[in-house]
């Protein structure tokens, strides 16, 4: 017999995309979320993603919550079109919901959920000609900027252990990441990163007066709190309506682990500020 996954009870819907459908009947009173989108950081594990979206089911029991991994391949490597694909299951999610009136609670991780969250964004206003029904976003860890060192630390993460392995992987890590920002540069084109950072603040992606709860550490080495906090005063100049945890001891995506209670704890109130 099979050992259960973390997403067992979830119906895995292509490599990257699982749903979790509520089994009782959503009650009409219900202010739940319609949907919550977990965005998963680079290379975030199915086990990873397990622990929030558990806690999402005990807080939201009748929602249903969409997880979208991303890997390191598909921010640096793989082209658009297999981006699209990686995320047209969740895409027929989105296009399924109600079109008046929606409320999506979408949960990102780092720059490689925000990059995720860019392209749904970006896909269901092409299909749908409308904005993403988000109403309350949350960002955890994020967005960075491209910063080569800490860039090493986040792709260098799923390398392997062996010393000698390791050190060759990095040095070809280093040697991509230049001629990557030399392509950007040639094609006068604003890197990835960059793009995600401008995109999120843009009301053209996501709706402008809709709430966010920014949660983010002084101690994090792969995104700069200095960078997250620059981004918040520019949300905050666009109009949407910012919340802060800033966190002091924990590291990277890690501050749901650090303290539980202070995390969900600030996540309800964002919620319930989006149903006054």
């Amino acid at each position: 017999m099979s050992r259960p996954t973390a997403l067992d009870h979830f119906t895995q819907l292509n490599h990257a995309v699982y749903l979790h459908q509520p089994a009782n009947t959503r009650p009409p009173t219900s202010q739940d979320p319609d949907l919550i989108l977990l965005l998963g950081w680079m290379d975030a594990l199915p086990r990873h993603l397990s622990k929030y979206a558990a806690a999402y089911e005990n807080l939201y029991p009748s929602s249903r919550i969409l997880i979208v991994t991303t890997s390191a391949l598909d921010i640096s490597i793989y082209s658009r079109a297999a981006n699209w694909k990686r995320v047209e299951p969740a895409l027929e999610v989105l296009y399924s919901l109600d079109a008046d009136g929606a409320k999506i609670l979408m949960h990102l991780f780092s720059n490689g959920g925000a990059f995720t969250g860019m392209l749904l964004a970006n896909g269901y206003r092409e299909k749908m000609g409308k904005v993403l029904p988000v109403c309350g976003m949350v960002l955890d860890s994020s967005p960075g900027r491209t910063r080569h060192e800490a860039t090493i630390r986040a792709f260098s993460l799923g390398m392997p252990k062996n010393v000698v392995l390791r050190t060759i992987g990095v040095f070809l890590l280093r040697v991509f990441l230049v001629c990557w920002r030399v392509n950007d540069i040639l094609r006068r084109q604003p890197n990835l990163i960059d793009q995600v950072r401008v995109e999120l603040n843009d009301p053209a992606v996501f709706e402008a007066g809709a709430k966010r709860l920014y949660v983010y550490s002084v101690n994090d080495d792969m995104v700069e709190w200095r960078d997250v906090e620059e981004h918040i005063k520019e949300a905050k100049e666009r109009g949407y309506g910012v919340e802060v945890g800033r966190f002091e001891g924990s590291g990277h995506v890690a501050h749901m682990l650090f303290d539980s209670e202070r995390y969900w704890g600030a996540v309800e109130r964002l919620w319930g500020r989006t149903l006054e």
